[in-house]
């Protein structure tokens, strides 16, 4: 059985000029197998083959200038629609401060579907975004760390728990 994986990153620092959604640019790929990732396409995740799929990403956030707390927004787009829930936030306070946070989604995904992880900050102009750093004597510390892995093979419908989990509901698709 084949398994569907992808283990990308950024070496990249990515710090938007704008409060619009931007999408982020990862470009290498540490491990991928039955998942398509190119310098082509640096922002697009694409999926080859059906199935649910655990998502992460995980940004390396941080700011050059400013005095007030800035937010940097972080969420999931499949096939240029917003993921509903998905969206984490990380609220700088220092130049120097640095964060990861967290980014999860676990769902079905078809074949040729696009996924790709959107960032906007508060305030242009104060170098919020994501940032890679290196150290001396240890690994890159990526700007972003994007892993995900299929789980379940397609199927035309799941279960969904209703009642608080305690009923159980087949949906067909």
């Amino acid at each position: 059985m084949t398994v569907e994986f992808a283990q990308i990153i950024s070496t990249l620092d990515q710090r938007p000029e704008t409060t619009d959604p931007v999408p982020v640019f990862m470009d290498q790929n540490d491990a991928i197998a039955g998942i398509e990732h190119s310098s082509e396409h640096p922002a697009d995740i694409r999926i080859t083959e059906s199935g649910t799929y655990v998502v992460i990403a995980a940004p390396q956030v941080g700011r050059q200038s400013g005095t007030a707390p800035g937010a940097v927004d972080f969420w999931l787009r499949k096939n240029n629609q917003d993921i509903p829930n998905s969206t984490v936030r990380a609220v700088i306070r220092e130049n120097d401060d640095k964060d990861v946070i967290v980014n999860q989604t676990m769902m079905p995904f078809n074949a040729g579907d696009v996924i790709n992880v959107m960032m906007a900050v508060e305030r242009p102009g104060e170098g919020l975004g994501i940032e890679a750093i290196r150290t001396e004597g240890r690994p890159l510390i990526p700007s972003i760390i994007f892993s995900m892995h299929k789980i379940k093979d397609h199927t035309e419908g799941h279960w969904v728990s209703t009642q608080k989990g305690t009923k159980k509901v087949w949906i067909e698709e």
